[in-house]
């Protein structure tokens, strides 16, 4: 611990040393104004760590918000327990169809691998209110029993590695030993169902609900939580993080023990994940179990250059308070160089560690806005489009970016018809980026765009094209195709020329009174002789 410890301390400080060279070789016409209405920063260089503004006025600290679960709907309601009905169903076939319409939950579909078969997340609440249900009412000694007994008829016949606990299928061992008019079995089979399909969705709310079932129903569901917990992998660490502050002790255990299994021991190997949703709700879950441990982790993320990463790492650090103060005076001593005062508090070094880092980090982003900029100025709006592409993938709500629309709108008027997706495409882009009312042409051109595609298809529409007009009166080619709108759009069924049409019939009649002469006069075969007596 102490090694990996040092580790993360290093690699703080490596980041750290980065980002000063970062601040320190960004020249300053090309920095941010201090807020959105302020103007590009003097040609003064302040020092890297200098952010011009009095404690006072620092950005607030986000809040972490409490961990809330949702009101099941209707719909996820009827869904849920039209499926478990089907299960626990007296017929046979209705049973065995339920259950592979739940093996299918979560898994790809045949004709598209990236489409997977409904495992939906409102299913979760619904999910939570009826396993209230059958915490009241389960036959705590038989529904065990019942489970052992499936199994030991499900081992029969098979080999040892068939044996193994961990890959042993409990649902299907108690399906084929069905007792539909048996309570303890119905819900034994809700339960072990409503575990698949908690694994299927896979989601943290998913994930809790499966650790909660530890506390519930106690030791005999284990063994198949565990199984689904190991199947989830990194999904599962945020739950398994925030479970290690449970009110059961058995469930801190059990939490403790599916990280060790997992190598999610500690917060670095934790937050090792490709999947930033999960990365984001494991941040949050430091914050949640007041983690003081995780603060390095956690400022190392506080700068990431998605927003959902680097607010939940500020959620985190935020709701970790004071626990973390000492570490939050080292960081803010290795980023600025300053010996800290000790009695500084330490939100107020959390908002200066965060003002930093975003004055960092949104001066790169200006010299790649101010370069696309200068392109849009220069009518190169393909260049302009591409820094900002950049732009907004760092950071979707740049202050600034109703100015890139202009580039967006003239890229995409550039385009032609035989790529009119790619065109509406950029063209929403565009009204996305400036949701402006007043700002009409945009509408206008999205309106005539799919106008003109109608008229590719044979389904031409004059409203759209109308439309087009009445947003942009100065749009020519709307106001053109407007005009011969009749001509140009509106294609009439072309008359079979006269002398055509004559010789069509003409030749239709010959061509039958030969067939029917044929059949009228073709010679009849000679009678065959009769022998004489």
């Amino acid at each position: 611990m102490p090694l990996l410890q040092r580790s993360e301390r290093s690699m703080r400080s490596f980041g750290t040393a980065l980002l000063l060279i970062t601040l320190v070789a960004v020249p300053a016409h090309a920095r941010p104004p201090a807020s959105a209405s302020a103007q590009p920063a003097a040609s003064a260089d302040p020092a890297p760590h200098a952010l011009d503004i009095p404690d006072a006025e620092l950005p607030p600290l986000p809040q972490l918000a409490p961990i809330k679960r949702e009101e099941p709907d209707q719909p996820s309601i009827s869904a849920l327990e039209g499926l478990l009905g089907r299960l626990v169903s007296e017929k046979k076939d209705i049973r065995q169809a339920a259950f592979e319409e739940l093996q299918k939950i979560g898994k790809p579909k045949a004709n598209d691998a990236k489409d997977t078969h409904k495992a939906d997340v409102a299913w979760v609440p619904a999910i939570h209110a009826r396993i209230q249900d059958i915490r009241e009412r389960l036959d705590r000694d038989r529904a065990p029993r019942i489970l052992a007994d499936a199994r030991k008829s499900g081992k029969k016949g098979k080999s040892k590695d068939e044996l193994d606990e961990d890959s042993s299928d409990w649902l299907e061992f108690v399906m084929k030993s069905a007792a539909p008019k048996d309570d303890a079995w119905r819900d034994l089979v809700e339960l072990l169902a409503m575990i698949r399909i908690l694994g299927a969705v896979g989601t943290t709310p998913a994930v809790r609900e499966i650790i909660e079932l530890r506390a519930n129903f106690g030791d005999f569901l284990r063994i198949d939580l565990a199984r689904q917990i190991a199947k989830l992998k990194d999904r599962a660490v945020p739950a398994l993080l925030e479970a290690k502050k449970h009110d059961a002790t058995v469930v801190q255990r059990f939490a403790d023990l599916e990280l060790d299994r997992l190598g999610k021991v500690t917060p670095g190997e934790a937050v090792s994940t490709s999947d930033y949703d999960v990365l984001a709700d494991t941040l949050r879950a430091f914050g949640h179990i007041r983690n003081e441990e995780a603060v390095d982790v956690l400022l190392s993320f506080a700068n990431h250059d998605r927003r959902k990463v680097r607010d939940a790492a500020r959620e985190a650090v935020a709701a970790i308070g004071e626990a973390g103060r000492w570490r939050l005076r080292d960081a803010y001593q290795d980023l600025t160089g300053e010996k800290v005062d000790k009695s500084i508090p330490w939100d107020i070094l959390a908002r200066r560690i965060f003002a930093i880092y975003d004055k960092g980090r949104v001066a790169e982003l200006w010299n790649i806005f101010t370069s696309g900029l200068d392109a849009s100025n220069a009518g190169k709006h393909a260049v302009a489009v591409e820094a900002f592409d950049k732009v907004l993938a760092r950071d979707p709500l740049f202050d600034r970016r109703k100015e890139m629309a202009v580039s967006y709108f003239e890229l995409a008027k550039s385009l032609p018809f035989d790529k009119a997706d790619d065109r509406l495409a950029m063209l929403r882009k565009a009204r996305r980026l400036d949701p402006d009312p007043k700002n009409t042409a945009i509408d206008a051109e999205i309106a005539f765009t799919e106008a003109k595609i109608l008229i590719a298809e044979g389904r031409p529409d004059r409203f759209l094209v109308d439309r087009a007009v009445k947003l942009d009166p100065t749009h020519a080619d709307a106001k053109a195709l407007l005009d011969g709108f009749e001509e140009q759009a509106v294609q009439p069924d072309k008359p079979v020329p006269r002398y055509g049409l004559a010789g069509g019939i003409a030749g239709g009649t010959v061509l039958l009174a030969g067939i029917a002469a044929f059949f009228l006069f073709r010679k009849k075969p000679a009678p065959k002789a009769t022998a004489k007596a």
